[in-house]
């Protein structure tokens, strides 16, 4: 079965309460959503100028362990990949103001892929094609890469950030379900499940598969500094789960991406992942859009 990022855009917890302020009222949900879509959309502005490096980690096989509600740390089982890889996000304004993540995979099991570093900054600087055929192109290349059985190109950790973007809220049902704190954070827990037809996430049969999970929101920012999406039933024959944790980073005032967990199960077999993120640079690179 294939599963693939259609360009709509990329856990341990402790109760605590956010303390609100005498002459202060706690928002509404729908403040604090209104205030994750500005934040969302500006967060893609400002990550769509840089590069990360990303390490990943893929392991598989059949006796896989079932996980708890929330994934462990990959363990060593039959099979293991260890990619390194240039990681960007990237802003098609001629298709609908799609977002793409893509990475472009300079390393395989600590040998160099193939072909010289550098072919993301090219594709993205080549205006002979739109944004969203040159990101294409190169994210069905990086999905060779992947272990397993399970064609992908939704492993990438903004994917979820990017359901909180204005236009597409109105997709999903939302409910908060709680309060946490994360790296000394009061946030919101707020629960999701899309709603419309057809679904952000699909197989190139065109089947939808509908998303749900959860983000870890800051209610004053709308900040986003975890989450989770679920996508799949075992029904559709797989199931997949995408946690991602974000940290605040000095260098540029915002929170980036940390680290990425998933799991993957097919009727054959099991495909666990994690990823941490490191050396974020902005480039310039000109993306006229013809």
């Amino acid at each position: 079965m294939l599963l693939r990022n259609t360009g709509y855009l990329a856990l341990v917890l402790s109760v605590a309460a956010i303390p609100v302020g005498a002459q202060e009222r706690e928002p509404d949900l729908k403040t604090v959503l209104g205030r994750a879509a500005d934040y969302a959309r500006e967060y893609h502005a400002q990550l769509s100028s840089m590069v990360a490096e990303e390490w990943y980690v893929q392991r598989t096989g059949s006796e896989l362990p079932t996980p708890p509600s929330l994934i462990p740390r990959p363990r060593v089982e039959k099979r293991q990949r260890t990619l390194k890889s240039d990681f960007a996000i990237v802003h098609d304004t001629a298709a609908g103001g799609l977002w793409f993540g893509v990475r472009e995979v300079f390393e395989i099991d600590g040998e160099p892929v193939t072909g010289e570093r550098g072919r993301l900054l090219r594709v993205l600087s080549d205006d002979s094609l739109s944004v969203a055929a040159r990101v294409r192109a190169l994210a069905d290349q990086q999905a060779k890469h992947n272990l397993g059985d399970l064609y992908r190109t939704i492993n990438v950790p903004t994917l979820a950030l990017g359901f909180l973007l204005p236009d597409r809220q109105p997709r999903f049902r939302y409910k908060r379900s709680g309060f946490t704190d994360v790296h000394g954070t009061p946030v919101w827990i707020v629960a999701f499940q899309e709603r419309d037809h057809p679904t952000l996430i699909r197989t190139p049969e065109g089947r939808d598969m509908p998303s749900s999970g959860t983000f870890w929101i800051d209610p004053r920012t709308g900040g986003v500094l975890r989450s989770e999406l679920r996508t799949g039933t075992k029904k559709d024959g797989i199931t997949s789960i995408i946690l991602v944790g974000y940290r605040h980073q000095d260098r540029f005032d915002m929170l980036l991406p940390d680290d990425m967990n998933e799991l993957y199960v097919t009727s054959s077999e099991r495909i666990e992942g994690h990823a941490t993120y490191s050396n974020f640079r902005r480039f310039e690179v000109e993306t006229r859009i013809k």
